[in-house]
């Protein structure tokens, strides 16, 4: 039977934090590993889905445990992506020993309170990811070169997808409606959230929640 266990290795918390680690080093000191991987904490919490899939303790567990296997020399064969990653990431360090440090600092961080957004503001990958479907819609507003308005992007939207909708527009609302709740003044909406949604702003997003309301009224109700 075939082995799909690479997949521990090239997608979730293993892959993602080493990430974050190679992201700070490439960022040559402007970056901190402390807020990235508070951040990543802050995002996992933030989700039931996630915190209930994969918590952030089993992503320093996933660590430990390849670091354990390197030391035993028991980890065999992986994916080149793999060995490249943790190479990056370890800077010439011994790759299990970073391991096992790596997943330290994660237990340790995660055992704090997530920071407040005031105090630790998202970047441009968390988010993205907190946030996906008002990131996405920046394409159809850049794409959309008759949208004059974000209500002329979202009816346009409406039109391409209708009757069904619905299936994007109701994500769509409740991430708006987060939005402003996290974030209700244009202020923090900047600091927050203007790397990844770059046409955000409190008017704009109260404008999509007044279109999309508008259509569910006139056509699903």
């Amino acid at each position: 039977m075939q082995s799909y266990t690479a997949a521990l290795f090239t997608g979730g918390p293993v892959a993602h934090l080493l990430d974050l680690a190679i992201r700070v080093q490439a960022s040559q000191g402007a970056l901190s590993l402390d807020d990235e991987i508070r951040r990543y904490a802050r995002l996992v919490a933030a989700s039931q889905t996630a915190n209930r899939n994969c918590p952030v303790r089993t992503g320093a567990a996933l660590l430990d445990f390849l670091g354990d296997l390197l030391e035993r020399k028991a980890l065999g064969d992986v994916p080149q992506e793999f060995t490249e990653k943790l190479s990056a990431a370890s800077e010439g360090t011994d790759p299990a020993e970073y391991l096992h440090t790596l997943a330290g600092i994660v237990r340790i961080l995660d055992r704090d309170l997530p920071p407040e957004y005031g105090e630790l503001p998202m970047n441009s990958w968390e988010a993205g990811l907190a946030f996906p479907y008002l990131t996405g819609f920046t394409a159809q507003l850049t794409d959309d070169l008759e949208s004059a308005t974000v209500a002329d992007a979202v009816r346009a939207y409406i039109a391409a997808e209708h009757p069904f909708c619905s299936d994007s527009l109701a994500p769509w609302a409740a991430e708006a409606h987060r939005a402003l709740v996290l974030f209700p003044d244009a202020a923090a909406q900047r600091e927050n959230l203007l790397p990844a949604i770059p046409w955000i702003s409190p008017d704009a997003l109260r404008e999509l929640l007044a279109t999309v309301d508008d259509h569910m009224h006139r056509e699903h109700s």
